[in-house]
């Protein structure tokens, strides 16, 4: 029954990521082992919508680990449980709380000895910008801890790389780069635990870092001018430009339309905003409490894929009462056509 109301979420999350983004590139799913024990690990760019992306794109059941925080309300902690989300605690938690990993450790390994799928950020935190940060230790500990409990077991290491066009903005491209496995079992040395730890991490960094755009931060703001208007869906391409230091400004349509959209873009967000007024004004109650840019894409979608839905629901109702079934069908069907115009068309 769990899984059947997993996939149920994930069709529904599926579609409101269809009509959240104009583009959603995704390369390298054959890299993912059908079967066996898989731990993805992901830079993390983008709040709640990066494990929405990974899981509705890979062809596997996918367990997340997830900051405690979001845990806190009974019946959040209940809903988050039911698609495979897991706490994890962290310093700030406190800790006492941090003494609750030890739990959620044990049953992760327990997951990877049923050969089943888990997906960290190992980054530690969120960043909306093109860099990938340092890997904290407590994915080599995830990846190394099972072999302690359950030695038989061989674990694929999948690194993943998101990367957004504008992360923060609707209407934008994304795509999601599966890497080659990386067997945890060639790293995992008993005897000498860092030195064996910091070899995976090392790794595993530089393969998300060629799987998505990588800069130094020390020189962020200054490559990313020089870099102009370049098509970041293709990490490769702006990876070997930096390396080479071949900065030819290169337009691509996905970032000159945000900069200069069409009359008819500007006319559809006008009918869309008019005929969603009160999703829109929920928005705007709400926009000026984000405190990170991270989660602006997050509240849009979870709008989204909740409020918008309810609202034109409630609409078509009061169209049928007036109008009959046949209008209100039609003002239905117009009415989600133009949301799904206004993300492809931007």
């Amino acid at each position: 029954m769990k899984r059947i109301w997993y996939q149920l979420v994930k069709v529904s999350i599926s579609t409101g990521l269809f009509f959240y983004y104009k583009k959603i590139v995704v390369k390298g799913k054959s890299n993912i082992p059908r079967k066996g024990a898989v731990l993805m690990v992901s830079n993390h760019k983008n709040a709640l919508i990066d494990p929405l992306l990974i899981a509705t794109t890979s062809p596997r059941d996918i367990h997340f680990l997830t900051r405690a925080s979001a845990f806190k309300i009974g019946l959040v902690k209940w809903i988050l449980s039911t698609v495979n989300m897991l706490p994890i605690y962290r310093l700030r938690d406190g800790k006492q709380a941090l003494a609750k990993n030890e739990a959620i450790f044990n049953y992760c390994f327990d997951l990877f000895n049923k050969r089943r799928s888990l997906l960290i950020f190992p980054e530690g935190t969120h960043d909306i910008r093109r860099w990938v940060r340092p890997l904290s230790k407590g994915f080599t500990r995830i990846a190394f801890g099972v072999f302690e409990k359950h030695p038989d077991v061989q674990l694929f290491i999948i690194p993943v790389g998101l990367n957004y066009t504008k992360a923060d903005k609707f209407g934008e491209s994304v795509s999601i780069y599966y890497g080659k496995p990386v067997l945890a079992n060639d790293f995992y040395d008993k005897s000498d635990f860092n030195s064996s730890a910091q070899k995976l991490k090392d790794v595993v960094s530089e393969k998300m870092k060629e799987l998505t755009t990588h800069i130094e931060i020390e020189n962020y703001d200054e490559t990313l001018k020089k870099l102009g208007d370049v098509n970041f869906l293709q990490p490769e391409l702006i990876n070997n430009q930096i390396l080479h230091s071949d900065f030819k400004k290169q337009s691509t349509k996905e970032n000159l339309d945000d900069k200069h959209p069409s009359i008819l873009w500007k006319v559809l967000k006008g009918i869309v905003t008019l005929n969603s007024f009160i999703p829109m004004l929920i928005y705007k109650a709400i926009e000026p409490k984000i405190q990170e840019p991270e989660f602006v894409s997050s509240t849009k979608f979870a709008l989204g894929i909740t409020a918008f839905p309810i609202f034109y629901s409630l609409q078509t109702l009061l169209v049928h009462h007036f109008f009959g079934n046949q209008v209100a069908v039609l003002y239905l069907g117009i009415s989600i056509l133009l949301v799904l115009l206004l993300a492809k068309t931007k």
